[in-house]
């Protein structure tokens, strides 16, 4: 979790929110998501890949490690309001990347 917190701060809080609610209108917030509480797979696309639905989700695969991959998704589906109990572990994060580290 505070490898993930970190990840988080650096990379992913000037649009998601310290707090995880997002900006309306322009990004969606991750506390209580569907896609934070209960899509995995998905949750791991979008990390790594970005989103086909809104250019501003930008792809991580490429600038950050399955460790840190890993570790923001774990914090992420486990902060705030997000008590999933859901561990992501960097060979999850490998697999999607169809077995590439």
């Amino acid at each position: 979790m505070a490898r993930g917190e970190k990840v988080y701060t650096q990379n992913c809080v000037a649009c998601h929110q310290a707090g995880g609610k997002g900006i309306p209108g322009a990004f969606p917030a991750l506390d209580g998501s569907a896609m934070a509480t209960k899509d995995k797979p998905g949750h791991i696309d979008i990390v790594l890949n970005g989103s086909k639905k809104n250019a501003a989700m930008a792809a991580w695969g490429k600038q950050l490690s399955d460790t840190d991959i890993a570790a923001v998704i774990t914090y992420e589906r486990n902060a705030w309001g997000n008590h999933t109990g859901d561990v992501v572990q960097p060979k999850d994060i490998k697999a999607a990347r169809g077995g590439k580290a």
